[in-house]
């Protein structure tokens, strides 16, 4: 679709546009007036990119976006207007109020043939980028659950905690373990799919209850399973399906060179 629009694109730049101009009394238009016609097709073109790649991306946008297209619609026939009041001196007398009249209507047919192809165009442009750019966002995001799955399936065990939440027993499996936040005196579990299970117990002891080697302490307040960790720096992990980055405490550096994550 993409190569289609450019297709059209050249067509009406190199084809329909310059053959329009033939609106003009051309033949004494280019013997007596070669310069304003030049600077008249010149400014098409430039009205063209205008509403081709400005004015119809912005006209898909909110409200704000059709007023200002408006407004600068209205420049461009005012100016349009101004080009129009050009004196124009022809050999034949007889026929220069004819012909006067001929080129100004065709200025006019000229410019809102270009406002008519340039800004439903670039419209249709921009929507069929925005849809290739949600499209490719889509397959990033299954590409990485698909990513995330495999990993957490080459992680999976079968193992799980206890923790006491309130006065309940959780069982809580070790692959669900997004990472865990150590809160004051309390350990808060952040899990794939299930709300955050938050325990009466002190970070420093939740290592003791994993298996050794699947998590790591990267920071006073965090711990993070090892098959998770998808890129790592000296001040903060990326966690495989976790947007924020977890930070790495400089105590903790050893612990996460360490691993083999």
């Amino acid at each position: 679709m993409k190569n289609g629009l450019t297709i059209l694109d050249i067509i009406f730049c190199i084809f329909l546009l310059p053959g329009m101009m033939f609106l003009f009394p051309i033949g004494d238009w280019i013997l007596w007036h070669p310069s304003y016609v030049a600077i008249f097709a010149a400014w098409l073109y430039g009205v063209w990119a205008l509403c081709r790649f400005v004015l119809g991306p912005l006209l898909r946008q909110q409200w704000r976006g059709v007023i200002t297209v408006a407004g600068v619609v209205f420049l461009l026939g005012a100016v349009n207007f101004l080009m129009t009041l050009t004196h124009v001196d022809f050999p034949e007398v007889a026929e220069e109020v004819e012909k006067t009249y001929l080129h100004i209507r065709a200025m006019w047919v000229l410019l809102l043939a270009v406002f008519g192809y340039g800004i439903p165009v670039g419209m249709l442009c921009s929507q069929i980028k925005e849809m290739e750019a949600d499209k490719e966002a889509s397959r990033a995001v299954a590409e990485a659950a698909r990513a995330l799955e495999t990993r957490r399936a080459e992680a999976e065990t079968g193992d799980e905690i206890q923790v006491k939440s309130g006065y309940k027993t959780i069982h809580i499996p070790l692959s669900a373990i997004q990472f865990i936040e150590g809160r004051n005196n309390y350990a808060c579990f952040h899990l794939d799919h299930r709300e955050d299970v938050v325990s009466q117990i002190p970070l420093k002891d939740v290592l003791e209850l994993m298996p050794p080697g699947t998590f790591v302490r990267i920071h006073r307040s965090y711990i993070v399973p090892v098959w998770r960790i998808e890129k790592r720096k000296s001040t903060e992990v990326r966690l495989m399906g976790i947007d924020t980055p977890i930070p790495v405490g400089r105590s903790y550096k050893d612990n996460l060179n360490n691993t083999n994550g």
